[in-house]
């Protein structure tokens, strides 16, 4: 007995055996080999290619002095900057006797940043640059950390001018690397991404040299000035891949690609001798602000070659409380603070190394009352999250009120105020949001 089932003849059909290029304009772009279907491998990385790119200064060298002002147009095309593996680097030389930085480092060199888009909106200003940065390596790093990456940074085992070598000498250059994010925190992102090209080309940044006075600390001789030459950026440039960049163009072109970082605003009030009582106002309008953190520098020693120039006076707060509004920070005000152990568990806290006490910062309780010391606060509503700030604004002024136990010669209280802040790059432009 036969099937009535009629059984398919099998039809070979000729294929091309040659694989063509098939453009993957959906997740479905397949291509088909020998009868078989074949998938498409996907890319293993978003880069296609990495490198360093140089960005030079408009003059290859300068004299050094308070008026001096660099300045660096960025050409990086359509590259993405990795900020946290690029670096400021030049030779430095001193005229006239040997010096080294103190307890700083050769950020010790700049006084101020400007940083603006090629639109021209700012996207930074940092005042007392080198006072700031200073105190910020002091006290997110540990001492391992500073003797070794910071070492080409400028600084020195002991971070002493009398007790560190004179590493820096009449007429003979030495070169120094300075990470970007010792400069600024726009090279630092919150969510840690790349700086897009939208953001990153065309970028104008200009940089103010500090008094030799106030950056060097003289060993021997007469030190008369200083010398900069080589000056370049040195940036982590990384290419995407095609699909990668037109999805991030589109971005740019409808929503704008939203880049997060923090800023600092830095006020600073003159406090007379024999004065003790300190009330200063810290006029910046912010929606989130982080934490702020104020120190006492002595007039005279801070134009001082033979003084370290970025150290606070002996910490000899009689009190301290910052407000802000009608809150208060701390709740009730720190009394009896001359010996600065509650203002030291303060700072600790506000550079979250109670809560990461495996990443210690390099700053003890012995340099905390002789040099480092600094008043602190943190606005940060929630322990475990970050950007949960307070505002700031005409009807919520940010005031220290403090008192001295002695002061004994003119101080200068220099406030640090950390805030959050967002630019938005367009295809032809970038705004800013605080």
């Amino acid at each position: 007995m036969y099937s009535t089932q009629q059984s398919v003849p099998r039809t070979e059909t000729q294929r091309s055996t040659q694989v063509s290029d098939v453009s993957q304009q959906s997740k479905s772009g397949d291509f088909f080999v020998n009868n078989l279907i074949y998938e498409q491998p996907k890319a293993l990385s978003l880069a296609v290619n990495r490198t360093y790119n140089k960005q030079y200064f408009q003059r290859s060298d300068y004299q050094g002095g308070k008026q001096t002002t660099m300045i660096c147009d960025w050409n990086t095309g359509t590259s993405y900057i990795n900020a946290a593996n690029s670096y400021l680097s030049f030779e430095l030389r001193v005229v006239g006797g040997t010096a080294n930085f103190a307890s700083g480092s050769a950020v010790n060199l700049l006084n101020e940043i400007r940083i603006r888009s090629r639109s021209g909106t700012e996207l930074d200003r940092l005042q007392n640059l080198n006072l700031w940065s200073r105190q910020t390596s002091l006290y997110t790093r540990s001492n391992e950390h500073l003797q070794t990456v910071g070492s080409v940074e400028g600084f020195g085992d002991q971070r002493s001018g009398p007790n560190d070598p004179p590493y820096l000498q009449d007429g003979q250059y030495v070169k120094f690397c300075i990470p970007l994010e010792r400069l600024s925190l726009f090279f630092k992102p919150i969510k840690h991404q790349l700086i897009p090209p939208q953001l990153a080309s065309g970028l104008h940044i200009e940089i103010v040299l500090e008094d030799f006075r106030t950056a060097l600390f003289q060993k021997t001789g007469t030190v008369t000035g200083y010398d900069l030459k080589s000056l370049e950026f040195n940036l982590d440039c990384v290419e995407l891949t095609d699909d990668t960049q037109r999805a991030l163009n589109m971005e740019s072109a409808s929503d704008g690609l939203e880049y997060a970082y923090e800023r600092i605003f830095s006020a600073t009030t003159q406090q007379p001798s024999l004065q003790t009582n300190v009330s200063q106002q810290i006029r910046k309008a912010v929606s989130q602000a982080c934490f702020v953190t104020s120190m006492a520098i002595s007039q005279a020693d801070y134009i001082d070659i033979t003084k370290d120039s970025m150290a606070s006076i002996q910490f000899n707060f009689q009190n301290f409380q910052y407000r802000l509004g009608s809150l208060y920070f701390p709740n009730q005000a720190i009394n009896a603070a001359t010996d600065g152990r509650e203002a030291f568990i303060i700072s600790q806290e506000v550079y979250d190394k109670l809560k990461h006490p495996n990443m210690p910062g390099s700053v003890k309780l012995t340099n905390f009352i002789n040099g480092e010391g600094i008043l602190s606060a943190s606005f940060e509503k929630d322990t475990s999250l970050n950007l949960s700030g307070l505002p700031i604004n005409n009807s919520r002024v940010l005031e220290l009120n403090c008192e001295f136990a002695s002061v004994l010669e003119p101080l200068e209280i220099v406030s640090f105020l950390q805030y959050c802040s967002v630019a938005r790059s367009f295809i032809d432009n970038t705004a800013v949001a605080i």
